[in-house]
């Protein structure tokens, strides 16, 4: 009875989130052209998507909840150049007041590129100073408009709102990134991790393609 029970806890626990890899990605920023109509908004989502891939970016990183600005990204910690972006993260989930650089290269698929979709973002928006992400009003992306547009991209695509998540960027890169060889110490810096707890979130994938 003891193992009965223990095997409906963990069933209970298992993370049933799917991760958004690159080939889901590129399909998901496609239906921003559908689900979308004001061009701001479009690039705006595209860059949050394709950041929230390429970064491994936290939901709180890059979206405000009632108010809350504690974790999010400003716009003076993105510098993008030529050939790639550089996120600073100030203070992050086991940061213990440490600052972390992560320098994102350009994508071949221009589609998927970050680098390429806060260049194009930053030109339209107007403030200089504020989070890293704001609407067309010129306020801070919130949570419940970022899960808004990512579960209209879901509907188009066909993809269960269920099963695919904010966080499903986060475990998509760490599972391409796994498919792809890069080892445990690089994907645990990437995405910020204090220990090899993101082993979790690596799943198997068959349409896993470049990063």
């Amino acid at each position: 009875m003891d193992k009965v029970l223990k095997s409906v806890h963990k069933g209970r626990n298992q993370d049933m989130r799917l991760p958004i890899t690159s080939t889901i990605l590129n399909q998901l920023v496609d239906a921003l052209k559908q689900t979308i109509s004001n061009k701001y908004d479009q690039l705006l989502f595209k860059a949050m998507f394709t950041l929230a891939y390429h970064a491994l970016l936290r939901i709180g990183e890059m979206t405000v909840n009632n108010k809350n600005y504690n974790h999010v990204i400003s716009v003076s910690q993105a510098v993008v150049l030529h050939k790639k972006a550089v996120i600073t993260f100030m203070d992050f989930k086991h940061s213990n007041g440490k600052q972390f650089h992560l320098e994102i290269a350009k994508n071949k698929n221009d589609n998927i590129c970050a680098v390429t979709a806060l260049t194009y973002y930053l030109t339209l928006r107007n403030n200089t100073t504020g989070p890293l992400f704001l609407n067309s009003s010129g306020e801070a992306v919130s949570r419940q408009l970022f899960q808004h547009a990512l579960n209209d991209a879901l509907n188009f695509c066909g993809l269960s709102r269920a099963y695919y998540k904010p966080h499903s960027f986060r475990i998509g890169f760490a599972t391409d990134a796994s498919a792809k060889g890069l080892s445990t110490e690089t994907i645990r810096t990437l995405g910020r991790w204090k220990s090899d707890a993101f082993k979790l979130y690596i799943r198997q994938s068959g349409q896993i393609s470049n990063l």
